[in-house]
């Protein structure tokens, strides 16, 4: 549970002259293994494959994590069973290419080194993800969704996009695009862009109603497209969002991505109206049983159409969002993840460039996908220099906060006064009408003030006596339960033995 400097984590490894065929050899050895894996299936296989992982490392942070993920198999963590899920389950084109564009590219190969050079050319590390709104064009029209907002009379066309991709990946090692919109089915041309950058993970923000069953054979085809179904809950609660009969068709959908063998996950919007339902143990083993490989849990954020602050969820339901978000990761086979409360993984804010940037359907480099504001558009400059832009700057300077504490790490609602600070001081432009309210609008800025405060209380003293953890337990933990988090001690079952796989309870 504790958090490193992220200089340190960064920082390169290298064999010198030796570091491309190294790669090489590892790439060939990761393929070969995959396959393997994929028909004889056992721990000690894992194992070794985290362990390549670990020789290919490029940088200090991915060699901790690979031996992270050693331990996490030889304890039989319910991660392994994930891994083996993804192993077994997929399809071999969807697994391998999850597995290498997602971690060999996105985390353990040459892209790290790509980091540290363009740190050294530059003065600061670029993202390791890129948010593209790849068109604002969708068929829905849900509540607290500001895709609709952008006045775009035309998306940035296919050509600037695979110059953005370009640039991210073969400047700056970037690996991974989540793509959002908008409905990023509506645009033919993204699957023609995820086919030219084979080597990327795609992974795609959707409502689902577009995919049909030869969509999902091109998606099979291609292998690196990740779908991620946005839910508001179950039935009534999502319906009420996203329009009647909604909720049906995405379970639909997701029975026709499991049967072909394709990686997909969900997308979850928590309020304060649905934090019960959705951060309920039988939610969460709905999503995993399917088939649900990645789970993200997006806190509502007060923008887009008539933003509603008494939406977001309150201090005690973030508390209550985190633990369960800690129990699903720990005790199912399924990747779960807090945009907010997992700050302590991400050592941060991940605004700014610090690790992720976005890039709406007009070309605004935006610090944060929540945040529409922008100093830079890609019409007219290339990504490397938007990044290096003084409001870039200054956002990933000043992460992590002066008070440490990552379980606060939003600028918007957690720390309104620092975002506010950066729009007066570099005064950028809205890249919509009404994007800034969050900011100026007393209405609005007096309940997000109270809000702040009211978490500051609690989660002050939750970082104070180590109510956290990382995305995982460390080499010689144990995860025991939403509560008590990790121990050094393994968790009993009801025979009294040692049980890590299933949190004792078998």
């Amino acid at each position: 549970m504790r958090v490193k400097e992220q200089k340190q984590m960064w920082e390169a490894n290298s064999m010198g002259s030796f570091d491309r065929l190294k790669l090489k050899m590892n790439n060939f050895g990761i393929d070969m293994t995959l396959s393997y894996l994929g028909h004889n299936f056992s721990k000690k296989k894992l194992v070794n494959l985290a362990k390549v992982f670990e020789k290919i490392a490029g940088s200090k942070g991915g060699i901790n994590h690979a031996k992270r993920m050693q331990w996490l198999f030889e304890s039989e963590h319910p991660h392994l069973l994930w891994w083996k899920k993804i192993l077994t389950e997929l399809d071999p084109n969807c697994r391998n290419k999850w597995i290498k564009n997602f971690f060999v590219n996105g985390y353990y190969g040459d892209n790290l080194r790509k980091r540290s050079e363009f740190n050294k050319k530059n003065g600061f590390f670029p993202p390791t993800v890129l948010l593209a709104s790849i068109t604002k064009n969708c068929n829905f029209h849900c509540k607290g969704c500001w895709a609709h907002e952008y006045d775009v009379r035309e998306d940035l066309s296919k050509e600037k996009w695979r110059e953005i991709f370009t640039e991210a990946r073969d400047v700056m090692g970037i690996h991974i695009f989540p793509i959002v919109g908008g409905e990023p089915f509506c645009r033919k041309e993204f699957l023609e862009l995820a086919e030219e950058f084979n080597d990327c993970a795609f992974i795609t923000f959707t409502n689902g109603s577009l995919l049909t069953e030869k969509t999902v054979e091109k998606l099979k085809k291609l292998g690196n497209v990740h779908p991620m179904f946005s839910l508001g809950g179950l039935r009534e609660n999502n319906d009420k969002i996203r329009g009647e009969g909604c909720f049906d068709m995405v379970m639909e959908k997701m029975d026709m991505l499991k049967k072909a063998g394709i990686f997909f996950g969900n997308s979850i919007t928590v309020t304060k109206e649905n934090c019960d339902e959705v951060t309920s143990d039988e939610f969460m083993k709905m999503l995993s049983d399917k088939g649900s490989l990645w789970s993200w849990f997006f806190h509502y954020v007060p923008v887009g159409d008539n933003p509603d602050v008494d939406l977001v969820p309150d201090a005690k339901q973030r508390q209550k969002i985190l633990k369960a978000v800690y129990n699903a990761r720990n005790t199912l086979p399924m990747m779960t993840v807090d945009f907010w409360g997992d700050g302590p993984e991400m050592m941060g804010c991940i605004a700014g460039g610090r690790q992720y940037i976005h890039v709406n359907p007009k070309g605004d480099v935006e610090p944060c996908t929540f945040i529409h504001l922008a100093t830079h558009n890609l019409n007219n400059c290339t990504l490397t220099e938007a990044l290096a832009s003084p409001f870039m700057t200054a956002i990933r300077d000043g992460i992590p906060y002066e008070d440490g504490n990552m379980l606060r790490p939003c600028m918007i609602v957690d720390r309104p006064d620092i975002l506010r600070k950066y729009y007066e001081e570099f005064h950028p432009y809205e890249t919509h009408e009404k994007a800034a309210d969050y900011l100026t609008n007393p209405e609005i800025t007096k309940k997000i003030d109270k809000y702040s405060q009211d978490v500051k209380e609690i989660l002050d003293e939750d970082w104070r006596n180590n109510l956290w953890m990382t995305i995982f337990p460390l080499e010689g933990e144990y995860y025991i339960d939403r509560d008590r988090f990790c121990s050094t001690e393994p968790p009993k079952n009801s025979c009294g033995g040692s049980c890590s796989c299933c949190g004792g309870k078998c």
